[in-house]
């Protein structure tokens, strides 16, 4: 379906002074080269995401269609809003993308024919670009020679009348099974990497770029990921202290808390009565004569 999706894009690059069937297989030859590479590059991602988990069947890997429904497989950790199974919506998505597909092989094989035959109307439209009038044509429906014809039916509204309702279903279902692969195998930036793929044609290289990743639960992640915080707090708090300690550099644990008596530290709790204690004696407050200190003198 990707190669329909490139189609579309490239034709906006075209110039509008190409004839009309020209510009048609012009837009088929340069989407059917990088839609190759698209393909390869998401069938290497797939066959590898599937080696490594243990999935059979790998060959669906590089099998169009069914390697739509092999992402939902590979992709089977992981429920859509923790309900629908990624396998379930793949499935859907490969059978609505099959309709889809023969839809648009055969509008564009009436469109070739249409263009091919100049069976159709044009009207005359103006454009403006730095201050230069350029006229251009655009297709407005079959001519009048096809217009009551199972021909000219396809031509006006196999495209915006039923395959548009169809492709919408497609888009939906492509959605969630993006969302379901990128919350397996990006755990961490499934958001983008899904937005990315529904709004560019990039999938096959996100796919790629994330094949090496190991497959997980996504709600099992975010757990991991909230007791890995929770640990992470519970340490700055015991590093911290409790805002009466601090951090220790030296043996990485809290300094004690500052005790009552701030000269704790500098003697045995208790202090003496004399401060002089050591330079001599004195019991019960009463004095002893010292006696003359030039007594070794006069001997």
């Amino acid at each position: 379906m990707d190669f329909f999706d490139l189609r579309f894009y490239i034709d906006f690059f075209i110039s509008y002074d190409v004839e009309p069937f020209k510009k048609l297989w012009m837009s088929f030859v340069i989407a059917g080269c990088v839609y190759l590479i698209f393909f390869v590059l998401e069938g290497i991602a797939l066959w590898t995401i599937a080696g490594r988990e243990g999935y059979r069947h790998r060959w669906m890997a590089f099998v169009p269609v069914l390697n739509s429904y092999y992402i939902g497989v590979v992709s089977d950790k992981n429920k859509f809003y923790n309900r629908i199974p990624a396998r379930s919506v793949s499935l859907a998505l490969a059978i609505v993308e099959l309709l889809l597909v023969a839809g648009y092989v055969l509008y564009y094989v009436v469109t070739g024919i249409v263009l091919a035959g100049g069976l159709y109307d044009t009207q005359a439209q103006q454009m403006t670009i730095m201050g230069q009038t350029q006229t251009y044509y655009v297709i407005t429906g079959s001519s009048s020679a096809i217009s009551g014809m199972w021909l000219g039916w396809i031509f006006d509204y196999l495209d915006t009348a039923v395959l548009s309702w169809v492709k919408l279903i497609y888009i939906l279902l492509h959605v969630v099974t993006i969302i379901t692969f990128f919350q397996t195998y990006a755990c961490r930036r499934y958001v983008m990497m899904s937005l990315f793929s529904v709004f560019l044609p990039v999938k096959p290289i996100l796919m790629f770029a994330v094949r090496g990743n190991r497959g997980m639960n996504y709600h099992d992640f975010v757990r991991g990921e909230q007791r890995r915080r929770y640990e992470m707090y519970q340490q700055y708090n015991y590093h911290s202290g409790d805002g009466r300690g601090g951090y220790n550099p030296y043996n990485g644990r809290p300094t004690p808390p500052p005790s009552d008596d701030p000269y704790s530290g500098t003697g045995g709790g208790s202090s003496s009565g004399d401060p002089f204690e050591g330079l001599g004696s004195s019991s019960g407050g009463s004095s002893q004569d010292p006696g003359d200190p030039f007594d070794d003198l006069k001997k």
